[in-house]
């Protein structure tokens, strides 16, 4: 009889932690956390941070064990005391921004993807599990904005214009900075809309491009400086980051006396004025 009693005991035992939730995590380790109540697969990482490159493609994640017949929403704060704006609900995406849209990845995964990332979506999401109080993952969504310049042979930044001699060899570089992500596969190098990087029309042009950690250097090189390589220049890396300057080529005694003219204060009115004749008279 006692045996019997035992026996059951044993079995209710069983039961019990049979219906148990059983879960794998990404590191195939065995868990047991409670009776099948829905919860975010790394629910002990608090806020979530990620860092994005403008314009690109990004995904915000959201894993959740023992779904059910719950719902899943992704949710951006505009404010701190506004309400949240819905964007997703279940496989729906609601947001009037096509950029916007939710994936499930099997089997637990509902990300949020963001096309064309901008900086305007940088801020707070939150992905909402229906329960009763509703369960709730933060990740903060931060957009970094590539810093481009152009610098001369000695290094100098050229914000504005750059002289050259007429015959002299033009030695430019593109500076890109703060890239995250998946690095550029070329940088554009354009005299007004004509594209320099593969040009054979004019002859002694060559760019070469090197990609760094978080970042990319093109070199521009023109070879025997004529006045009709005068124009505006520019550097571009797809549609996340672009900058121009102004290239002038003037006789070899004259370019030497402004060549540092980028590097410095603005010109006087009547350094403007003399320049402007010795342009004029070089052209001729």
């Amino acid at each position: 009889m006692e045996f019997i009693k035992l026996w059951m005991k044993v079995f209710i035992f069983l039961q019990g932690f049979s219906q148990m939730s059983r879960v794998f995590g990404e590191s195939g380790r065995e868990s047991v956390v409670g009776l099948g109540s829905p919860y975010f697969q790394h629910q002990e990482a608090g806020l979530v941070n990620v860092t994005t490159q403008l314009e690109a493609t990004t995904y915000l994640h959201c894993r959740v064990n023992r779904l059910g017949g719950k719902t899943v929403s992704w949710l951006k704060r505009i404010g701190q005391d506004k309400d949240p704006h819905l964007l997703t609900y279940g496989r729906q995406t609601y947001s009037s921004d096509a950029r916007f849209q939710i994936i499930h990845e099997k089997p637990n995964n509902w990300k949020l993807q963001i096309q064309f990332t901008k900086k305007s979506d940088v801020g707070l999401y939150e992905c909402q599990v229906s329960t009763n109080p509703p369960l709730i993952q933060y990740t903060y969504l931060n957009v970094v904005v590539p810093t481009i310049k152009i610098v001369d042979e000695r290094h100098q930044e050229v914000e504005d214009r750059i002289f050259y001699d007429r015959g002299s060899t033009i030695k430019l570089k593109c500076m890109v900075e703060d890239i995250v992500g998946e690095q550029p596969e070329y940088i554009i190098w354009k005299k007004g809309n004509r594209m320099l990087n593969y040009d054979t029309e004019r002859g002694g042009i060559s760019v070469r491009t090197d990609l760094l950690a978080n970042g990319a250097q093109s070199r521009l090189h023109i070879a025997g400086a004529t006045f009709t390589d005068s124009g505006n220049y520019t550097c571009m890396m797809g549609r996340t980051a672009k900058t121009q300057i102004e290239l002038q080529i003037i006789p070899g005694e004259t370019a030497e006396q402004v060549r540092d003219v980028n590097c410095s204060p603005p010109m006087t009115q009547a350094a403007t004025i003399v320049l402007t004749f010795i342009l004029a008279f070089s052209q001729t």
